[in-house]
Parts: structure tokens; sequence; C-alpha cells
């Protein structure tokens, strides 16, 4: 099976720029899922992998064919790509039984003897467990039922990729989970490489075998998902991947002499970050300037080129959203070379029966195995997760620490990951 590139791949309207200079190495036999928010261009680019989307600069290469290059002026139609497309809408043929609709595309084809596809067609449904249905209709099959239909179809003329386009979302919750298990035993039994779409990051983190994660058309990280959840590249990052989402606090301080940062947080409190890692501040600062100087530069090369067209979409700074319960109180202050954000998991939070710091239940929703809280620091709300049946009541004073080293520290001016570490507060 092929390794799919996409050198420098753009894809513009107009000033609106879906997909921006992106490049991405997706390897043989891997699952990769494009994950962002809605608009931000991970069907595009999907699209112009399957060839349903002309780029409007780059390269792209399925193996050891280019199928498309702007300068060279290649564009391979997606019908020779040999690749297969699995939608949102099954796009089943309701006057077929089962078994035609898998065989429709091979028959239409005309390359196979009415053997050879009876045979791929017993293959492929035995593969999806659906070979006890072959005389039925549509209509007389379930939501799951028919979504292994539709995979079937698209495994039949045996892909090199198979690319899909939130193939799930038309599921209710407990199937969902059901054909995500189904997806990752397909994708070991039949070795092709997946590049799924979603805005869900819980499909994304449980199927993938690297996460795409795409804001504004701009690449912000590609890592296996566990990489992508313990050490986001940027606020972005960190607050998109995770339910519940991460907690964000604003911390100003310097770094003490032991390499360790001696922080204010939580409106006065004091507390001391331990770097996992031996981490400069100064020279992170340093290389941070660097980095925003050689962009700034690229830009205004950039500029220069007569075809240049200026993104009308601009790329902003994130937004990080701090809880509190009265928004209007302890506002963010302007950002200074001092401000930095905490980013701290909720199941990093644990209740412990002293020492730490109080904090106060403002709420408590239990689930069985657990049970997600809401606690007040002051103005300050955070989310932490606790495991087992354990009861809280609103209003119940309990102390808390902050547990392990995987607390992530960003610079607050660029949004950007410094390092992670254990918090004493």
């Amino acid at each position: 099976m092929p390794k799919i590139v996409l050198t420098d791949v753009t894809k513009r309207w107009g000033n609106f720029y879906a997909v921006d200079h992106l490049n991405l190495v997706i390897d043989d036999q891997s699952f990769v899922t494009l994950l962002g928010p809605s608009g931000c261009g991970k069907t595009t680019t999907l699209r112009m992998i399957a060839g349903l989307e002309t780029p409007t600069s780059g390269r792209i290469e399925i193996g050891d064919q280019v199928v498309f290059d702007s300068e060279k002026g290649i564009n391979i139609p997606a019908n020779k790509r040999h690749v297969g497309f699995l939608f949102q809408n099954y796009a089943l043929w309701p006057n077929m039984t089962v078994y035609q609709n898998i065989s429709f595309g091979l028959k239409n084809s005309k390359k196979y003897t009415k053997e050879e596809i009876d045979e791929i067609v017993q293959r492929v449904s035995h593969i999806v467990k659906i070979e006890m249905f072959m005389d039925r209709y549509p209509s007389e099959l379930s939501g799951g039922q028919q979504q292994r239909v539709a995979i079937a179809r698209t495994l039949a003329p045996q892909p090199q990729v198979i690319f899909m386009d939130e193939p799930l979302s038309n599921l209710d919750a407990k199937l969902r989970l059901e054909m995500r298990a189904e997806l990752q035993r397909l994708h070991l039994d039949t070795g092709c490489t997946f590049v799924y779409v979603t805005h869900d990051q819980m499909e994304a983190m449980t199927l993938a075998t690297r996460i795409c994660l795409i804001d504004n058309g701009v690449l912000q990280q590609y890592d296996a998902p566990l990489d992508v959840y313990n050490r986001p590249n940027n606020l972005f990052v960190a607050d998109f991947v995770g339910s519940p989402s991460i907690n964000f606090v604003d911390a100003h301080g310097v770094q003490a002499e032991d390499g360790s940062m001696d922080f204010s947080v939580f409106s006065g409190l004091k507390a001391k970050f331990k770097f996992a890692n031996k981490t400069d501040i100064k020279k992170f600062r340093e290389e941070e300037s660097s980095l925003m100087n050689a962009k700034a530069e690229e830009a205004e090369e950039a500029s220069k080129d007569k075809k240049h067209v200026e993104k009308g979409n601009k790329d902003v700074k994130f937004n990080y959203h701090i809880a509190r319960v009265d928004e209007d109180k302890d506002a963010s202050p302007e950002a200074t070379l001092d401000d930095y954000v905490l980013g701290i998991r909720p199941e990093a939070i644990k209740v412990v029966s002293k020492g730490g710091i109080e904090a106060e239940v403002y709420s408590a929703m239990p689930t069985g195995m657990e049970t997600t809280l809401r606690l007040r620091i002051g103005n300050f709300i955070l989310t932490g997760v606790v495991f087992g049946g354990i009861t809280y009541k609103i209003g119940q004073t309990v102390n808390i620490k902050f547990e392990g080293d995987g607390i992530s520290l960003f610079s607050r001016e660029s949004g950007r990951i410094i390092d992670t570490g254990a918090l004493e507060v």
C-alpha cells in the first residue's frame, strides 16, 4: 500500500485560504485522522488527495505516482487514483439488494467475470460481517448494517487508500462506539491506508495512529494521539483535544536559580513549577523571537511575488478561556515576558485528605465510573475527574493537589508550549 505525500499544498477561493501551504506525510498502512473545528479545511484536504478538488498550488504523491503537480500541470482524475471513498451519507441504492449494491461498481468496470465478482463480494462481506444479509434491501437493515454495506462496497475494488468523511456521524452514540471498534479491526484486516475526517476529537483519539490537527487551513500538530494529548504544540491544540477540556490558569513569575519557575496563580497563591526536562526560559525566548522574525521575513518575501494573494481569513492568536464564577472579575492583564499559561488536565487534579489547597465543590456530576467535579478556588473554577463511586455535595470543602509531571506550560505571548512539568501550590 502507498505512502501519501503533500508538499506545500494550498487551496484558496479568492483570498480565502481553505488550506494554507500544507506539508504532510501519511505513511503506508497508517490510520490518519484529519481533525479540527468546522471550516478548518480538513474535508478540503481529503478531497484534494482523492482528486475531488483541485488544489490551487502544490504537489501530491500517492505511492510512486504524482497525482497532482501545479508546476508541471499534472492532475490525475479521481477514478484513476485507485482510492476508495466512504461518505457521511451511505448512498446505497434502495432498489438493490446488499449483494447488488456491493457488486455495482465491479460490474460497471467490466474488468471482472461473474465468478470473480461473486468471490470479491463474498470476501468483503465476510470482512465486515454482513454475509447473512446478501438478499436484503437497505430499508431492511439497521444504520450500522447499512454502514457496513457501504464499507464493503468501498473495499470491493481493492483501493490503495480509503478516505472517510465523517462516516459515523449519522449513527447513535452506542452504535458509533461499536463501529469505531469495527473500523480499527478493518484497518488491520485490510492493511489499507485510512484517511479519516472528523470534528470529534474522541473519534480521532480512539481510531488514529496519527492525528493531523488543522485550524484555519494551517497544520497545528501532526503526532500520535497520546503525544497530541500529553504534549500539545500550543494553546489551541491543548484546548481542542480532551474531554473534559483542559484547565487554563494564568501564571506570573520568573525562573529560579534551580531552574524551576516561581509563580503567582489564582490571584495571589504562590506556586512552584518544576520542569520535566532542563528548560532555559531565556533560551526559549530567543528561539521564539527567531521564529517570529523568520515568519515575518517569509511573509515579506512572499508579498513581493506578483502571484501572491494575501490571506483574507487572517491567522489570529488563540483566545484561551479561563473559567471564573464572575467572568468580569480577575480578567487576564496585558501579557508581559513574565506571564505564562498553565494547562492542567482534569485527571491531574487529585482530591486529598490533607495538604494542598482548599477548594469548594461548585458542581458534581457522577456518571458511575467517575465523577466530574467543578472546583472553586476564589473566583476561579477548575474541572477535575475523580474515579470511583464517591459522592460529593455542592458547597463541600475539599483539599486538592496537582499530581504528575504532565502539566503544560505555555508562552502567553505566542501560545507555544515551553515544556511539561510538576506543579506545587
